[in-house]
C-alpha cells in the first residue's frame, strides 16, 4: 500500500497483492486489488501501475461492494467458458 493509495482511494482496509505483473524490456506494469473505504461506503478498487527509467503511471477504478456478487457471477462464467475453450483445443 502506498501513500497514492490512501490519497486516491481513502482508507485502504486490504491490499489483496499484485493479480498480475508483466515485465516490459526497460519496466514493468503491475495489476493489484485493494478494498478501500472512501466517503463512508466499502469499494473494491483495481489498480494498474508502471514504471519505466524515467516515468511512472497509476490509474485507479472502483466498484460499489454491491457490485461482489456481479463480479463473482462474470468470473465464475468467464472461468467456465476458458475451461471449454481450453478441452476443444486439447481435443484437436
Amino acid at each position: 500500500m502506498s501513500i497514492f493509495d490512501r490519497i486516491f482511494m481513502g482508507k485502504v482496509i486490504k491490499d489483496f497483492g499484485i493479480l498480475e505483473e508483466k515485465s516490459l524490456v526497460i519496466g514493468k506494469i503491475k495489476k493489484s486489488m485493494l478494498l478501500a473505504e472512501r466517503r463512508g461506503k466499502l469499494k473494491i478498487a483495481f489498480k494498474w501501475s508502471g514504471y519505466v527509467p524515467f516515468g511512472a503511471s497509476v490509474t485507479y477504478f472502483d466498484l460499489s461492494i454491491e457490485s461482489i456478487p456481479k463480479l463473482r457471477q462474470f468470473i465464475t462464467e468467464a472461468e467456465e467458458l476458458a475451461n471449454q475453450r481450453a478441452k476443444i483445443l486439447n481435443q484437436s
